[in-house]
């Protein structure tokens, strides 16, 4: 029997988010001349941009990923309002060190402001959409792009050396761990 973690939507504030990343914006502003506001975004390797379109899905899922060699960031280009959920990231140095359900979070994304995660944090592999139709995302990305994933309802995962080029990644089998999902509720 499958056990559901219901998650209720945050607002996206940059100080309950600062545990998994930053948020994108412009932090002063001036009527007389532009000013740039610095993120941390940083990546090993060689930095990818691509459009990412997500269309609507269900308020449930059993995954979560984190990304080793990047501050994977998005910026949303349109669509209606979106959620992404995250966990705190774990011992980057033992691959069965995973969030509790528990740790795990949901935030409604501010469509003005963009998002950057922490190196190693936990997110859900989508946004999960709210309007009918879907929407669309700026990303930036790493190659390799090193990336593990937990598979919540099989208890299994992956760790790649390049997430979508691997062909052999390791599989990982986590104990006392299966039949997970989680339901994002609140929205």
């Amino acid at each position: 029997m499958t056990k559901v973690y219901s998650l209720t939507v945050e607002s996206m504030e940059e100080e309950q988010f600062k545990p998994f990343g930053e948020l994108w914006y412009a932090t002063k502003k001036s009527p007389k001349h532009r000013i740039i506001s610095p993120t941390s975004y940083g990546h090993d390797g060689k930095s990818t941009v691509e459009v990412i379109w997500q269309p609507k899905s269900g308020l449930r899922f059993h995954q979560l990923e984190r990304h080793f060699g990047v501050t994977q960031s998005f910026v949303q280009l349109s669509g209606g309002s979106s959620i992404v959920c995250v966990a705190p990231p774990t011992d980057p140095d033992d691959l069965y060190d995973i969030p509790t359900p528990e740790d795990v979070r949901a935030f409604l994304i501010d469509a003005s402001v963009g998002y950057s995660f922490r190196r190693g944090t936990w997110h859900s592999l989508d946004r999960y959409i709210q309007n009918d139709v879907g929407a669309t995302f700026l990303i930036l990305n790493s190659s390799p792009n090193p990336t593990q994933l937990v598979n919540y309802q099989t208890g299994t995962g992956f760790i790649s050396k390049d997430l979508g080029i691997d062909s052999n990644p390791r599989i990982l089998k986590y104990n006392n761990m299966s039949t997970i999902e989680f339901k994002i509720e609140g929205v």
